[in-house]
C-alpha cells in the first residue's frame, strides 16, 4: 500500500513537472511573440514617423517654410519700374519716378482713433476704413500710396508713432496732356490701362520689387530686406512731340471757334506710315487720370467711326481713273443736280456737264454716284477694301474700330447712291488719312504705325517695326489724282486749306449725322472733315481733320480745312521742308505773264455753297445767291493784300483768294505792286506786280522767317532767332482765311 502511494506520488510529481515545463514553454513562446509584435510595431512606427518627417522636411518643405515665414514675416509688393517711352527724337514722354507711400504698423500705433482722425483729415481718405486697418492684426497696412511732396511734409510734421514711408515707383507723363491718348495711363499698381501703356504692358511693366520684414510675437518688425524691381522695356514712338503739341493746339482752337463736340487730327508721313501726331478732343491729363471722364479718355482717332462724306470720293475717283473709265478732262453729265437710284431721288447743286476734275473740285455728288455706278458694286467694293476701309489698320493701340462697311452681297439697290459720296459707310480718322497717304505715296498703301522699336533695359532690341505695304493704284493714277485734289484746294471747296509757301492737295467732307431718335439724317448735326497732303509734288505729310458737330460754319471747307492748313504748315516747318516759293527755289515769272485762276465757285457766299451737296444727299439744296458778290463789286470792298517780298506762287494764291488777277513781270520775289496794299478795289481787279532778285536783306529775312520756334535742321540751327512778325508768318493766312471764302 505504501509502495503504491509512493509510486502515485512520483507519477504525480512527474506530471506536475511536465505540466509546469510545458507552461513555461508556452509562456516563453507567447512572450517571444509579444516581443516580436512590439518590435514590428516600433519599427513600423519609426518608419511612419520617419516617412512623415522626410515628407515634411522635403516634400512639404516649401509650404511649411512659407507658412512659418508668414507667421514671422510680412511682405509688401512694390510697384515695378516701367520702361521709358520716347518720341521719335529721343525726348522722354513717360517715365517712372520714385515717390513715398505711407504705411502704418498697427502694433506700434498708440491711439488708433486719434491717428485715424488726423490722417484722414490730412490725406482725404475714409476715416472709418482707415480706423479698421489701424486696429487690425496685420503687420503693416497701407494708409495712402504715392504721396505728393506736400503730403509727405505734413505727415512728417505730425510725428505720429507707427508710421513708415516706403519708396515706390509712380508713372510720370512729362508733357502732361500732350499725346495723352497715344501714351495711355496706368493704375495705382502701375498696370497699363490705355494707349501704348496697355498695348505693351507685358514688355513695359517690368518686375516689381518686394519688402520683407521680420516680426516678433507682438507683430513688431525687428529686421527687413528689400528685393529691387527689374525695369521694363523702353519704347520709341514715331510721334514728334513738337508736332503733336501744335496739332493739339490747332485742334483746341478749332473746337473753341466752332463749338464742336469733339474732334481729331492725325498726321502721317506717307512714304513710311509713321504717325507724327494724333490729337484728340476732349482730352485728359494722364497724371490726374482719376479726375477725367470716360469720354475724355476715348481715342476718337482709332475708336470712333464716322460717315466721311465727300472725302470718301477719293475711292470712286481713284477706281475710275485706275480702270480707265475716266480721265481728268472726261466730261460728266451732273444731271442738273439730281439722279434717281432705284426708288430714291438724290438732289445736288444744279450742275450741268463738268469735267472730272471740276466735278471733284465742286464736290458733285451726282458725278461721284455715276462713277460708282459705272464701276459696279463688286469692283467698287474691291477698291474700298484695297484702301483699307472696313478693316483694322493694325495700329499699335487697343480698341481700334474696324469701321462700318456692309458686305457687297448685302448692299441695297440704293447703296451705290450713298457710298460713293461717303454715306452708308463708317471710317476712322486713321483709315481716312491712310487712304490719302496712299495717293500721296504714288498709289502704295503703307500701314500706319506708332511704335518704332522696343528695347530692353540692357539695350537689346526686342521689337523693331517693319513696314507693311501694298499697291492699290498705279503711279500714273495717283499722279493724276494728286493734280485733281490740288484743284480742290486751289479752285474748289478746299480753298481755306491753302498753305502759304507750299502746294497742298485734299478733299473736303461734310456728312450729316443720323438722328438717334428719328433714324434719319439730321439737318442740324454734321461731321466736318478735310483730308489731304503737302507738298503736292513730293508729299512729306498727310493729314486728316475731323470735327464732330461744329456749329455755325459747319462745312468741311470752313471748319476743318483751316485746321489742316495750320497743322501741315507747322509740321513742314518743324520737319525743315523748304517753302516752294522761297526766293532760292527757282520759281520765276515770265517777262509779262497774267496769272488768272478761274473762279468757277461762288466765293463769299455763306452756308449755301458747293459743299452743301456733301451734307444733304437726299434733300433739295437751294441755289446760292450772288447778291453779296454783286454788292462787293459795286462798292469795292476787296482789300488788296500785301504781296511785298513774297514769291510768285504765294502772291498768286493770295490774290486768287481775294478774286484778283495778277500780272507779273521779272523774276524772283515781289518788289513792287499796284494797287498798293490795303487799297479797296472790286473783284477781278488786275494787280500788277514787279518781281526782282535784288531784294533788300530786311525783306529776305522777313520772307525767310516763318516762326520763332527752333527747327530740327542743321541749317536752321545755325540761323539766329528773330522776332516773329504776324504779317510774314506763312500760317497766318491759312489759319485765319481771307475775306472771300468757299465753303
Amino acid at each position: 500500500m505504501i509502495k503504491v502511494k509512493s509510486h502515485t506520488s512520483k507519477l504525480r510529481a512527474t506530471h506536475q513537472h511536465n505540466t509546469s515545463g510545458l507552461g513555461a514553454a508556452r509562456a516563453r513562446k507567447a512572450s517571444s511573440k509579444r516581443a516580436i509584435f512590439i518590435q514590428v510595431f516600433i519599427a513600423a512606427w519609426i518608419l511612419i514617423i520617419g516617412a512623415k518627417l522626410i515628407y515634411l522636411q522635403v516634400g512639404d518643405y516649401d509650404r511649411l517654410r512659407a507658412r512659418a515665414e508668414r507667421q514671422h514675416q510680412a511682405e509688401i509688393e512694390l510697384s515695378p519700374t516701367r520702361g521709358v517711352i520716347y518720341d521719335r527724337n529721343g525726348s522722354e514722354l513717360a517715365r517712372s519716378v520714385e515717390v513715398k507711400s505711407l504705411y502704418a504698423s498697427p502694433a506700434e500705433i498708440q491711439d488708433a482713433a486719434v491717428a485715424a482722425d488726423r490722417l484722414s483729415a490730412l490725406l482725404g481718405v475714409d476715416r472709418e476704413a482707415l480706423h479698421r486697418r489701424l486696429t487690425s492684426d496685420a503687420v503693416l497696412v497701407a494708409v495712402k500710396r504715392k504721396l505728393t511732396d506736400k503730403e509727405v511734409e505734413r505727415i512728417q510734421a505730425l510725428s505720429l508713432p507707427g508710421l513708415h514711408f516706403l519708396e515706390e515707383m509712380k508713372r510720370f507723363y512729362v508733357s502732361g496732356k500732350t499725346a495723352a491718348h497715344v501714351l495711355g495711363f496706368v493704375d495705382i499698381d502701375e498696370r497699363g490701362l490705355g494707349g501704348i501703356e496697355l498695348a505693351y504692358d507685358k514688355l513695359v511693366r517690368g518686375q516689381g520689387g518686394r519688402l520683407v520684414m521680420d516680426v516678433d510675437a507682438l507683430a513688431k518688425s525687428y529686421d527687413h530686406s528689400l528685393e529691387k524691381s527689374v525695369p521694363g522695356a523702353d519704347i520709341q514712338l514715331t510721334i514728334d512731340i513738337l508736332i503733336q503739341h501744335y496739332a493739339e493746339k490747332a485742334l483746341a482752337d478749332a473746337i473753341r471757334r466752332t463749338s464742336a463736340r469733339a474732334g481729331t487730327v492725325v498726321v502721317v508721313r506717307p512714304a513710311t506710315g509713321e504717325i507724327l501726331a494724333m490729337a484728340n478732343y476732349p482730352t485728359f491729363d494722364p497724371n490726374k487720370v482719376s479726375e477725367s471722364k470716360d469720354a475724355a479718355r476715348r481715342n476718337y482717332a482709332v475708336e470712333t467711326t464716322f460717315e466721311p462724306g465727300s472725302i470718301f470720293k477719293l475711292v470712286a475717283y481713284s477706281a475710275a481713273l485706275e480702270e480707265r473709265l475716266i480721265r481728268p478732262d472726261t466730261l460728266i453729265d451732273c444731271g442738273g443736280g439730281q439722279i434717281r437710284i432705284a426708288d430714291r431721288v438724290i438732289h445736288d447743286r444744279p450742275y450741268g456737264t463738268l469735267t472730272a476734275s471740276q466735278a471733284l473740285a465742286k464736290s458733285s455728288n451726282v458725278a461721284a454716284i455715276k462713277l460708282g455706278m459705272r464701276l459696279g458694286n463688286e469692283r467698287f467694293a474691291r477698291y474700298i477694301q484695297a484702301f483699307g476701309f472696313g478693316q483694322r489698320t493694325g495700329i499699335e493701340l487697343p480698341a481700334e474700330a474696324r469701321g462700318l462697311l456692309a458686305d457687297v452681297s448685302r448692299w441695297a439697290p440704293t447703296t451705290i447712291g450713298s457710298i460713293p459720296m461717303g454715306h452708308e459707310v463708317g471710317v476712322t480718322a486713321v483709315q481716312g488719312v491712310a487712304a490719302f497717304a496712299t495717293i500721296a505715296n504714288g498709289g502704295v498703301y503703307v500701314a500706319p504705325h506708332l511704335v518704332s522699336r522696343v528695347t530692353s533695359s540692357s539695350g537689346e532690341v526686342l521689337e523693331e517695326h517693319k513696314s507693311q505695304s501694298r499697291r492699290v493704284v498705279s503711279e500714273e493714277t495717283a499722279s493724276e489724282l494728286k493734280a485733281m485734289l490740288e484743284g480742290v484746294v486751289v479752285k474748289g471747296t478746299g480753298k481755306r486749306a491753302q498753305i502759304t509757301g507750299y502746294r497742298a492737295a485734299g478733299k473736303t467732307g461734310t456728312a450729316q449725322k443720323v438722328d438717334e431718335v428719328t433714324k434719319r439724317y439730321s439737318n442740324t448735326r454734321y461731321v466736318a472733315s478735310f483730308a489731304g497732303f503737302a507738298p503736292v509734288d513730293n508729299p512729306e505729310v498727310a493729314c486728316i481733320v475731323s470735327l464732330d458737330e461744329p456749329r455755325g460754319a459747319y462745312h468741311g471747307g470752313d471748319a476743318a480745312a483751316p485746321v489742316f492748313a495750320q497743322v501741315v504748315a507747322d509740321t513742314l516747318q518743324i520737319l525743315g521742308v523748304p517753302p516752294e516759293d522761297d526766293p532760292g527755289s527757282g520759281l520765276k515769272a515770265d517777262d509779262l505773264h497774267v496769272y488768272d485762276i478761274p473762279r468757277n465757285v461762288i466765293e463769299g457766299s455763306s452756308p449755301s455753297s458747293e459743299e452743301e451737296a456733301d451734307s444733304r444727299p437726299a434733300l433739295d439744296v437751294a441755289a446760292a445767291t450772288n447778291e453779296s458778290k454783286d454788292a462787293s463789286k459795286r462798292y469795292g470792298s476787296v482789300v488788296v493784300p500785301d504781296l511785298m517780298g513774297k514769291g510768285i506762287r504765294e502772291a498768286v494764291a493770295l490774290c486768287a483768294k481775294h478774286g484778283l488777277i495778277v500780272k507779273a513781270s521779272g523774276e524772283g520775289v515781289v518788289s513792287g505792286q499796284t494797287p498798293s496794299p490795303g487799297a479797296l478795289v472790286s473783284e477781278d481787279t488786275v494787280c500788277i506786280v514787279r518781281l526782282s532778285k535784288q531784294v533788300k536783306k530786311k525783306e529776305k529775312a522777313e520772307v525767310a522767317q516763318v516762326d520763332a520756334r527752333p527747327a530740327r535742321t542743321e541749317k536752321k540751327e545755325k540761323q539766329k532767332p528773330q522776332p516773329a512778325k504776324s504779317s510774314t508768318r506763312p500760317r497766318a493766312n491759312s489759319a485765319k482765311g481771307t475775306t472771300a471764302r468757299t465753303n
